[in-house]
């Protein structure tokens, strides 16, 4: 698993920052070597000054590689120049001398940040080995460094405690660079995370902008193909106007050649569609007709004007009006279209499948009322509709019928939520198809 992209910045300004001072060290060491040769004629400070001289080679060749991101060798190559350094240190002037136990103590702490604790416990193995092979020298006489510095022979308990603080100082570092390296792997983690769900969120935001355009279109088209059935409603409107009255004219004259109730019921048709015209002349002028009016009397005008149609298709409508009067508040002539195109259909669907001992053709058309609202139901038994034709059931131009337009349960609920401020839906609970009107009650 590649490293988060944070430690590897942490490290990579540790480098610089241990190269630098070892840069700085190694030329200070170099300068005092030259100064001590030139002044004081001392033989063995120009091999020293050429060992510094390569250990800046060195180090440069260090530098280089860690430009090109060869971290890990570069780790190796200062661990090693520190313990040799600390070696060397040890080796000249005893295992107790303060600068070579510093180093040794940095190499242990270096291998720890720059690589693992295991490197780090690795180092200190090593300089525990180290201290422990010049300590054997000198007490076999093989080797004998310059104490003269200190009056204090070295000893294996002066190792062991060297070699305690080094391993705390492993231990120390390894655990701080393990909780670091956890912390940036827990951050890059979430940072991926939150990277992938802006990316879903991007998606789901474009594709939902896309519906929404989509479907913006669609009602635009709906808007205009409705403006355009306006345009062709207002000049049918006008030419039915004109034959109704042509009609009116020709009943009358034929009323006192013969009565029959054909004419009866051509002259109430005629009366009832001359009321739509002139209430949807009203409502395209602007003046819709607003008014208390009985609804039982209303629905049962519709009821009159449709049963000749359903009594034509073997169609029964079941219809029995409350004894007393109850009031509504509308356009009465917009409720009687409503009520007419639900029946209508619900005479249609009844007609759609064969009558049988299960299914009959019958219309039930429901009056009840409680404290809030007046309520009207009307059902059939026919051939039902599916889930997907009831998602689209009062969307304009969405018809299941071959020859219809699609725009009469859009107009009917439209109708009954504008003008009457009521609710049109299909029972969702019925194993038949029923709507349901829910108009607001006028007491009284």
């Amino acid at each position: 698993m590649p490293e988060p992209e944070g430690i590897l910045h942490n490290r990579a300004v540790v480098f610089r920052v241990v190269l630098f001072g070892t840069y700085i060290l190694t030329s200070a060491i170099a300068i005092l070597l030259l100064i001590s040769f030139s002044v004081g004629n001392h033989p063995y400070a120009l091999a020293r000054f050429g060992i510094c001289v390569a250990a800046l080679l060195y180090i440069a060749v260090a530098h280089v590689l860690l430009h090109k991101n060869y971290h890990q060798v570069v780790a190796y190559m200062l661990l090693l120049f520190y313990m040799l350094l600390a070696t060397g240190i040890v080796w000249s002037w005893g295992i107790n001398t303060p600068l070579g136990v510093l180093i040794f103590g940095l190499v242990v702490v270096l291998a720890g940040i720059l690589l693992t604790a295991r490197h780090a416990f690795a180092a200190v193995l090593f300089a525990g080995s180290i201290l422990s092979g010049v300590q054997l020298l000198m007490m076999a006489h093989l080797h004998m460094p310059d104490t003269s510095w200190t009056s204090t022979e070295s000893s294996f308990g002066d190792i062991c405690a060297y070699s305690i603080v080094f391993g705390m100082l492993a231990l120390v570092s390894g655990l701080y660079n393990r909780e670091v390296e956890r912390s940036f792997t827990k951050a890059a983690q979430a940072e991926t995370a939150l990277l992938k769900q802006r990316a879903t969120l991007e998606l789901q935001v474009e594709k939902r902008t896309a519906q929404l355009r989509q479907s913006q279109l669609e009602e635009m088209q709906q808007m205009y193909k409705v403006a355009e059935l306006g345009q062709v409603g207002v000049v049918l409107l006008h030419d039915l106007a004109n034959y109704m009255t042509a009609l009116t004219l020709e009943i009358d004259d034929l009323k006192g050649k013969q009565h029959s109730k054909t004419i009866k019921r051509a002259k109430r048709i005629t009366k009832y569609l001359a009321a739509i015209v002139a209430s949807t002349r009203d409502r395209l002028n602007g003046n819709p007709q607003q008014k208390e009016f009985n609804v039982i009397q209303k629905i049962g005008e519709v009821v009159a004007f449709l049963r000749l149609k359903a009594e034509k298709t073997d169609t029964s409508i079941d219809w029995q009006p409350p004894a007393r009067s109850w009031k509504c508040s509308g356009d009465p002539e917009g409720l009687g279209q409503v009520i007419a195109i639900l029946i209508k259909n619900a005479i249609e669907a009844s007609t759609s499948q064969p009558a049988s001992a299960s299914k009959v053709h019958r219309v039930s058309v429901v009056l009840r009322r409680d404290a809030k609202h007046t309520t009207i139901r009307i059902a059939d038994w026919g051939k039902g509709m599916t889930s997907e034709e009831r998602k689209d059931l009062f969307k304009p131009f969405r018809s299941t019928k071959g020859t219809g337009m699609g725009i009469g349960l859009y107009i009917a609920r439209q109708t009954i939520e504008i003008q009457f401020g009521g609710t049109l839906e299909v029972d969702p609970l019925s194993d038949h198809t029923e709507f349901i009107i829910k108009l607001p009650r006028v007491h009284g």
